[in-house]
C-alpha cells in the first residue's frame, strides 16, 4: 500500500514551476560572478545583503502565497506554445500572465529608480527566476500535457515514476552536473562560455524562448521513441478529459537521458549569463544594451543563435571536474 501511495503522489504531485533549486542556484551563482561593481552594490542594497541564490528561489518557495497576493503569478513561469501543428510562434498572453510578457515588465520596474525599494526588490526576484525558467524547454512548449507535467516517465533504473517536466527541471540537471558542487559548476560554465556572453545577450526574450521551443520540439518531445504529436507509443499522451495518459509510465531510454544531460550545461550557462547581463543593464548606468522588449502577439521562432542548440545536440558539453 505504501508503494502504491508513493507512485500516486509522484504522478499527481503539483506541477513544478521552474528549474529545480539546483538549476536556479547555479544560474544565480553565475550571475553573481558576472555583475559589474555598480550592479553588485545595487543588488546588495535591494536584497538587504541577501544572496541572488536565495532570491532566485523566491517564486517557487513562496508560490502559494504569491498566488493569493498577486493572482496569475503561477502562470508567469511559462508560455504554453503548441509543439505540434501549423502554429509555431510565441504566444504573448493577452492578460499578461506569462513569461514573455512578465520578464520585460519586471525588468522595467527594476530599472526604474522612481519605484520603491520594495517594488524593485520584488521585480529583481521575479525577473531572475523567470529568465531561468524560460531556458527549461518545457516552459516554452506544450503537447496538450501541461508542458510535460502529464507525461509519466521512468528514469533509467528508477523504481518510481516522475513526470517529464520534473525530469527536465531536476533529474537531468543532476545527471549533467555529476555531483559537482554548484559553485564549481557555475565557475566551469563561466570559464567555458565567457566568450559567448555578449552574443547571448543579443535579441530579446522572444528569441530566447524560441530557442527553448526549438529544443523542446526536436529533442524533449521529438526524441521520445514512438512520439507523435499528441501520441506516445500509439496511445494518447496528453491531457484528455483531465486524465493523464498513458496509464503506465513510459521508460526513458538511456540515450535520451545522455543526450539531454549533454545539452543541459549550455541551457544553464545561457540562463546565468543572461540573468547577470540583464542585471548589469538594469542597475548599472553604464549598461549599454537596451531592455528586452515585450513580446509581440505572435512572433515566429528565428533561427537558433550562434553556439546554437543544434550545435550542442551534435557535440554535447558537460562541466569539467576541477583539477
Amino acid at each position: 500500500m505504501k508503494k502504491i501511495l508513493l507512485v500516486w503522489l509522484s504522478l499527481f504531485a503539483p506541477a513544478v514551476f521552474g528549474w529545480g533549486a539546483e538549476g536556479h542556484r547555479i544560474t544565480a551563482l553565475m550571475a553573481e560572478d558576472i555583475l559589474s561593481p555598480r550592479a553588485r552594490i545595487a543588488v546588495n542594497q535591494l536584497l538587504d545583503g541577501g544572496s541572488l541564490t536565495e532570491a532566485a528561489l523566491y517564486m517557487d518557495v513562496y508560490r502559494e502565497a504569491l498566488k493569493r497576493e498577486i493572482p496569475g503569478t503561477e502562470r508567469w513561469h511559462f508560455n504554453n506554445i503548441p509543439v505540434c501543428g501549423e502554429f509555431a510562434g510565441v504566444i504573448a498572453c493577452p492578460d499578461g500572465h506569462c513569461a514573455s510578457t512578465q520578464i520585460p515588465r519586471q525588468f522595467a520596474i527594476l530599472a526604474d529608480k522612481t519605484k520603491t525599494k520594495e517594488e524593485r526588490q520584488q521585480a529583481l526576484r521575479f525577473m531572475i527566476h523567470l529568465v531561468g525558467d524560460i531556458h527549461q524547454p518545457l516552459h516554452a512548449a506544450d503537447d496538450n500535457d501541461l508542458g510535460g507535467n502529464r507525461k509519466p516517465v521512468l528514469m533509467p533504473g528508477a523504481e518510481f515514476p516522475r513526470n517529464l517536466h520534473a525530469v527536465w527541471d531536476s533529474d537531468i540537471v543532476k545527471v549533467a552536473t555529476r555531483g559537482l558542487a554548484e559553485a564549481t559548476v557555475a565557475q566551469e560554465l563561466i570559464a567555458q562560455h565567457k566568450k559567448d556572453f555578449a552574443n547571448w545577450m543579443r535579441g530579446d526574450v522572444i528569441a530566447w524562448m524560441s530557442d527553448s521551443y526549438v529544443l523542446a520540439k526536436k529533442m524533449v518531445y521529438g526524441k521520445l521513441p514512438g512520439f507523435a504529436c499528441g501520441m506516445l507509443e500509439g496511445k494518447p499522451a496528453g491531457l484528455l478529459d483531465n486524465k493523464p495518459w498513458p496509464d503506465t509510465p513510459y521508460p526513458l531510454p538511456q540515450e535520451y537521458v545522455t543526450g539531454a544531460a549533454g545539452v543541459m550545461p549550455l541551457l544553464l550557462a545561457r540562463a546565468g549569463a543572461r540573468i547577470g547581463g540583464m542585471l548589469n543593464v538594469a542597475l548599472d548606468p553604464d549598461g549599454s544594451r537596451a531592455a528586452p522588449r515585450p513580446a509581440a502577439d505572435v512572433a515566429p521562432p528565428p533561427s537558433p543563435t550562434t553556439n546554437s542548440l543544434e550545435e550542442a545536440l551534435r557535440r554535447p558539453q558537460t562541466p569539467r571536474a576541477s583539477q
